[in-house]
């Protein structure tokens, strides 16, 4: 072998690995969930710790069904004050890269749910009811894809033996940057 066809050979070879990796980043989209509070009964508590345990996305199963299940995402931070995120200030938890396609839901596992109260300072519990919601959205190539994830904390002591609980009002949903769906509707 002369040395032109040395030199040549390497080139091809790294042409050849390098094109699978380039179409890879071609087929992703940016990924991002963010987290706030509704307003409710925030105002009760000096501090409201989240502890996040999973985020979880559900592809949409299409003509693959039995591809479908839950993909897990790795959440960051995993501890959240929920008393400095009301209104529209909110919270990354998530941000990366993914391969394009439908999905039909998200799930935000939470490991633990602990509450300060302003009035006594005191300890409380907090049921978490924080569970899968069906949210039909879209990662397209090169396109960046956002849920903020509005939940909601209740004071139902008016209602014995129940106290406060945590769940989930709605959801927004952006695609690069401009709503797209929001629920429940509202300014």
């Amino acid at each position: 072998m002369n040395s032109i066809h040395r030199g040549i050979l390497p080139l091809i070879l790294a042409l050849f690995l390098a094109a699978p990796a380039a179409g890879a980043a071609e087929s992703q989209g940016t990924f991002e969930v963010r987290i706030k509070d509704h307003r409710e009964a925030i105002g009760d508590f000096s501090q409201l710790t989240l502890t996040v345990g999973e985020l979880l996305i559900s592809p949409k199963p299409g003509l693959k069904f039995w591809q479908s299940g839950w993909k897990g995402l790795a959440p960051a931070p995993e501890v959240i004050d929920l008393t400095k995120y009301v209104g529209k200030n909110s919270v990354r938890i998530f941000r990366g890269s993914l391969n394009t396609g439908a999905f039909d839901a998200i799930h935000l596992k939470l490991k633990e749910v602990s509450g300060l109260l302003k009035k006594g300072q005191r300890n409380t519990n907090i049921k978490n009811t924080v569970g899968p919601i069906k949210i039909p959205f879209e990662i397209h190539p090169q396109s960046e894809t956002t849920i903020v994830l509005d939940l909601v904390v209740l004071d139902m002591s008016d209602h014995p033996p129940q106290g406060y609980e945590l769940g989930i009002k709605g959801y927004e949903l952006y695609t690069n940057g401009k709503l797209v769906d929001k629920v429940p509707p509202g300014p």
